[in-house]
């Protein structure tokens, strides 16, 4: 059995030294790829990098943190101009404030300054907070990527394991293993969307639960050996995600500032490990490959 495995960096862009704590990353073998938030404030500086060291780079949809790319988002943003954030953007949705127009027009946009920033459209777009994935969102998201020739994306349908106890909780969010249940139940119903739409996603999904503090060489070695295990096809694809980087000071961030998350050490410690010969020895011993998106999409094709 052949098994690959992507290492996806999220949040490329979000300030210049996380963009530096990801190239030295991926100098390093210990990802292979990121997604860049286009409203983030180093984008321009991420773009730079990135072409230096010919990183892979997909585009991190932002929907929900900090300022639109575009000019229609009077449903979008709060009286700041401001996204809503996560749990206010999917109230509104719930709620029917949210003009859908609007958010494939924000959409459009990103792909668009995307292009300007790198020279091309992306092959591989994910979204932040996974907002991509929720119910009304999905279909729009699926059929503009589509038309902008994106052949890749994330559908985080991870084999949760049950009575993981996490280190960090958001402060909106008290039951971690709720939250997480649900945005794999959302993956679930997105992945037959973007089949529909000709867009790939992996066989399986690691990342929800190692993230920050939680990710430890040995959860992280034991969760990539259960996907991979748990498959039966002669090829299997795995997404790995995270999100390391030197953590951010005061300038960084979407438009809004800097979250609690990315000054804290969380960003680091997973630079940490993952960078460590530990987890390099152990996809050299497992015979595992960690590959691009796009090499995925090709071997898939």
């Amino acid at each position: 059995m052949r098994k690959l495995l992507v290492i996806n960096a999220d949040d490329f862009g979000y300030s210049v030294v996380r963009n530096k704590g990801m190239v030295e990353c991926f100098r390093d073998g210990a990802i292979s790829g990121v997604t860049m938030m286009v409203n983030g404030v180093a984008a321009e500086d991420g773009a730079r990098r990135a072409k230096e060291v010919g990183m892979p780079t997909g585009m991190h949809l932002n929907i929900t943190e900090g300022n639109p790319v575009g000019k229609m988002c009077t449903t979008l943003t709060d009286d700041k101009g401001h996204f809503l954030g996560n749990f206010g953007f999917t109230e509104a949705l719930v709620n029917g404030t949210i003009n859908l127009k609007e958010v494939e027009c924000e959409m459009q946009s990103q792909l668009d300054l995307f292009e300007t920033l790198m020279g091309q459209k992306p092959s591989h777009v994910d979204g932040h907070q996974h907002a991509h994935l929720l119910p009304g969102v999905c279909k729009i998201f699926g059929s503009v990527m589509k038309e902008n020739g994106v052949r890749s994306t994330r559908c985080p349908y991870e084999d949760l394991e049950p009575g993981h106890v996490y280190s960090w909780a958001a402060d909106a969010v008290k039951d971690l293993d709720s939250f997480f249940k649900t945005v794999v139940e959302q993956a679930a119903q997105a992945k037959i969307v973007m089949k529909e739409n000709n867009i790939w996603a992996t066989d399986k999904f690691v990342g929800l639960q190692t993230m920050g503090s939680d990710m430890t060489i040995e959860r992280l070695q034991r969760q990539i050996t259960r996907a991979f295990s748990s498959a039966e096809n002669d090829v299997i694809t795995c997404e790995l995600m995270v999100h390391p980087g030197y953590k951010t000071g005061l300038e960084g961030g979407c438009g809004d500032g800097p979250d609690d998350f990315s000054r804290s050490p969380e960003r680091e410690h997973e630079m940490s490990v993952l960078r460590g010969k530990d987890m390099l020895e152990f996809y050299c011993s497992q015979r595992i490959e960690v590959v691009s998106f796009e090499q995925c999409c090709n071997i898939n094709a």
